[in-house]
Formats: structure tokens, sequence, C-alpha cells
């Protein structure tokens, strides 16, 4: 649901999650952008259609997640993305977002190895909303996984916020998610091309402020802390930025 405020935030969410299996009880909800930083001139607030998020499989083993579906705070605007991606691989991140999967994987400059899920206008997250992943097309508390609700506060739009990075599977307080800087421990770096709009947006003629067109974050990568896991996915990392250049 789609709000035209410049700020989010992220508040406490202690939603019940009643897991099926213990592998599905590994996937979460890691990083999450709900709008990218843009002008603020009066009907331009389509060029700062760019949020995503992001979920990681947290385990040691791949999930199936062909059954698997999303919405925000709508029950009556399910997403069954899980058809597309099949199953998830240990310490993999999946990500969904608004624009097109081509168009995300240009604007951030990331390889094919990344699997992007477009929702484009079906459930898309808004100013104050909710993420919820469910492991069945039938979504209620019996096939939630996990979820996540923010509301607006004061945090500039365009930098995303990370599930905190000592690798556990459990609900967070969202107070405590992590702001993302570039350069930061979860491999936060500004979109590669900050002034150059993605494929089909429309261009700039008035009000534009390049410097404030610059979202940050590290989409579809987690490093949830240190050890062989944070070893793995680091040189997953590595290997993903030396195919985009």
């Amino acid at each position: 649901m789609r709000c035209s405020s410049l700020l989010v935030a992220v508040v406490a969410s202690t939603l019940l999650v009643i897991p099926v299996t213990e592998s599905a009880a590994q996937v979460r909800i890691t990083e999450f952008m709900s709008e990218g930083q843009g002008d603020a001139l009066q009907g331009n607030g389509g060029r700062r259609q760019r949020e995503f998020f992001e979920i990681t499989n947290l385990g040691t083993t791949s999930v199936d997640v062909s059954t698997w579906s999303y919405n925000d705070n709508n029950v009556n605007d399910p997403n069954n993305w899980g058809p597309s991606i099949g199953s998830i691989l240990a310490g993999e991140s999946i990500i969904f977002t608004q624009m097109t999967a081509a168009d995300f994987r240009s604007y951030w400059g990331l390889g094919s190895n990344i699997r992007i899920v477009s929702y484009l206008q079906l459930s898309n997250l808004g100013n104050a909303d909710t993420i919820n992943i469910y492991n069945s097309f039938t979504q209620d508390g019996s096939t939630l996984v996990d979820s996540l609700i923010y509301t607006a506060d004061a945090r500039g739009s365009g930098v995303s916020r990370n599930r905190p990075s000592d690798g556990g599977t459990g609900q967070y307080a969202n107070s405590a998610w992590v702001i993302s800087a570039v350069g930061d421990s979860f491999g936060s770096f500004a979109a590669p091309s900050p002034t150059g709009f993605p494929p089909n947006f429309p261009t700039p003629t008035t009000g534009f402020d390049a410097a404030n067109y610059i979202d940050v974050a590290n989409p579809g990568t987690y490093i949830p802390g240190p050890g062989p896991a944070a070893l793995m996915l680091l040189g997953g990392l590595a290997a993903g930025r030396r195919r985009r250049n």
C-alpha cells in the first residue's frame, strides 16, 4: 500500500511464527527498503518506486519453497511466488521488488546468480506496511514462516534495513534492525549509477537532485556474522562483484 511520505522506519514486531518444518524455520526476512530516494517534486513519486525486500535461507540445507507465497497487509492480494523459485539453497538470498527483475538487476549491477522475484503492483510495500512470508498458497497463521511490520518514522528513504547479524532465526524487535551504510559488515554499497535512472523510468526534467537519488543497500547477499557461513557468503559476494565488473 503506497504512501507518498519519504520517511519510513521500523518498530517492534512480535507476530507468532508457526513453521511446519525445521528447514522452513531457517528462512527469514533479512533486508528491506520501502522506496528509493528521489526528488521531492510533486508528482515525481514514480521515480522512487525502487522498493525491495530480501529473504535468506539461514540454514545448512536447501528449502523447498515451490508452494510458498507472500503478501503485505492485504490477505486478498497474495503473490504465489514459490513455483518460479523452486528451492532456496543454504545461504542463498532471494530478492522481491516492485521493479522488473531486469531493471532491478541493471540498477544494482547484480549478476545472474542473484534470483529476483518481481511483484510489480501486487502487494507492494508502502510507507507503513507488513511483509508476510507463507509456506503455502493458503495464507493463515499455520502457514506463516516470517513476518515484519514497520511504520512511518524518522528514517530517510533509499537506505535499507538489515536483520541483526548474529545468524539467529528468531523474531527480532525491529528497532534492532541495522541501517545500511557503505562498506558496513553487510557489504552495503551505493547503487552503481545513482544519476542514471533504471530502464523504463521517467527521465527527470525539474526538481531533480542527484545527491538525493543514491540508494544504499546490499541486495542479494546476507552476511550473518563471523564464522564459516559468513566466510562462504563473503566469497560468494566477491565472486558476484567480479561477474558484475
